[in-house]
């Protein structure tokens, strides 16, 4: 068997749940090599065809299941932690229809749930990563951004208020889970071998709550400056029941999202 080629996020959620398999701490009978990467530009790579086994945002699936099969274990979704869109002057959400607005990727969960919710929108939509929109806010660059990861919890620190949380929104309308990451595997991989993915992914999570000190140093040194109060809050909110088995509602919530 070939080496598989693993690509992931650098946020703290996914570097813990995969750390112990990328760290060869956790026995794994195939060769790995890993790409970190940005959520958005992961959601490009997926479209592409890239990569064996690949973090994306649950929104792309459709689009690309006929080569991907989503794997039960290792993704982002949950409660209360959802995406949320803020901004400096606290417009509402009708204030904002022709506002510009930082997003951190068209193929994201959180710029589809947003079109849900404004589907009239007709302000200026530029793309950022996740990390670049609150300083964008506070420089004047753009008039609100929607908020991902550690970001959607933090913002309130630089001054920012709330216009809608998008999580909250989703889970009202559907009593679903947020779906908002998932990990995909290219099915010609075959049935054998993505079965010791999963269960590799599985194991490494059981390592990582077992052993974080050893594996710290690798989610720390790709949290994009993140104290470890921050880092330990975000994989506290990503990184639950639903990260070792989506189980069926975690399931049917991506397919409606996708449907």
């Amino acid at each position: 068997m070939r080496k598989l080629n693993f690509a992931i996020s650098p946020c703290p959620n996914d570097t813990y749940i995969f750390g112990g398999l990328l760290l060869k701490k956790v026995p794994f009978p195939i060769e790995i090599d890993f790409l970190l990467e940005d959520v958005e530009k992961l959601n490009n790579l997926c479209i592409q065809g890239i990569y064996d086994v690949i973090k994306v945002s649950c929104a792309i699936y459709s689009q690309v299941k006929d080569k991907y099969i989503l794997l039960r274990c290792g993704g982002a979704i949950g409660r209360g932690c959802g995406p949320v869109v803020v901004s400096k002057k606290g417009f509402s959400i009708s204030q904002i229809q022709d506002k510009s607005i930082g997003i951190p990727g068209k193929n994201t969960t959180a710029f589809y749930i947003f079109k849900k919710v404004v589907p009239d929108f007709k302000g200026r939509i530029i793309e950022l990563r996740y990390d670049k929109i609150i300083p964008a806010i506070l420089e004047g660059g753009i008039d609100a951004g929607i908020l991902i990861h550690e970001a959607r919890f933090t913002f309130g620190e630089y001054g920012l208020e709330l216009i809608i949380d998008l999580g909250k929104w989703w889970e009202d309308t559907t009593s679903y889970p947020i779906p908002l990451g998932c990990i995909l595997a290219k099915k010609e991989l075959g049935e054998r071998v993505i079965g010791q993915i999963e269960d590799g992914i599985k194991r490494s999570i059981e390592y990582a709550e077992k052993n974080l000190d050893d594996i710290w140093p690798f989610i720390k040194q790709n949290a994009q400056e993140m104290d470890d109060s921050t880092i330990k809050k975000h994989i506290k909110a990503f990184v639950n029941e639903f990260s070792k088995d989506i189980g069926d509602e975690g399931r049917a919530a991506i397919e409606f999202l996708t449907s």
